[in-house]
């Protein structure tokens, strides 16, 4: 008898206990947006998700302007690319608790370098160019980057998005050194 009691109060003290620690957790992501997230995961979602969405944007920009076929292929395979990596990323976001406040997409302005400063300039197609190798090999390396991480959800997002994104950098000029993995 006394065994089957204090088995009684051990079950409803581990409930009680269990739903305490469920609890607090989401009182903690509720009122402190709190992410589930490493420090690494949480800056390669917010960097990723901005810049992705600022070549996508950018892509389009290019695609209406340029006259270089170059040009409009690097935009296709953004905007192509992007498509999947995107929503995959807000996907990898949400199940982390990475807010929308948190991300953010800061509004597109295309640099003088590339649009002109006036209305009667003809796009840069160089300058453009440029801007996607800087900003995608960013984007690639903070995608590798992430091969070590601890959270096998980041890992395979980030292993699958540096699948469809490497082919952008090539493509925009980029050099991509072939040596073996460390």
């Amino acid at each position: 008898m006394k065994i089957n009691k204090l088995f009684i109060v051990a079950a409803c003290a581990s409930t009680l206990f269990a739903s305490c620690g469920e609890t607090a957790a989401n009182r903690q992501r509720q009122y402190a947006n709190a992410s589930l997230a490493d420090g690494d995961a949480f800056a390669m979602i917010k960097f990723v998700g901005e810049n992705g969405n600022y070549l996508v944007n950018l892509a389009d920009v290019a695609a209406k302007q340029s006259a270089s076929t170059e040009v409009k292929n690097v935009a296709a395979k953004i905007k192509e690319a992007y498509a999947t990596v995107l929503p995959e990323l807000d996907g990898l976001a949400k199940e982390l608790h990475v807010g929308e406040a948190q991300r953010g997409v800061p509004a597109l302005q295309v640099p003088v370098s590339i649009a002109g400063s006036d209305t009667t300039a003809v796009f840069n197609d160089k300058a453009f160019l440029a801007l996607v190798v800087e900003k995608q090999g960013e984007i690639n390396s903070r995608l590798s980057h992430e091969e070590h991480n601890t959270n096998k959800a980041v890992i395979h997002i980030s292993e699958e998005s540096l699948k469809k994104v490497e082919e952008i950098y090539k493509l925009a000029g980029g050099k991509v050194e072939e040596h073996g993995h460390h």
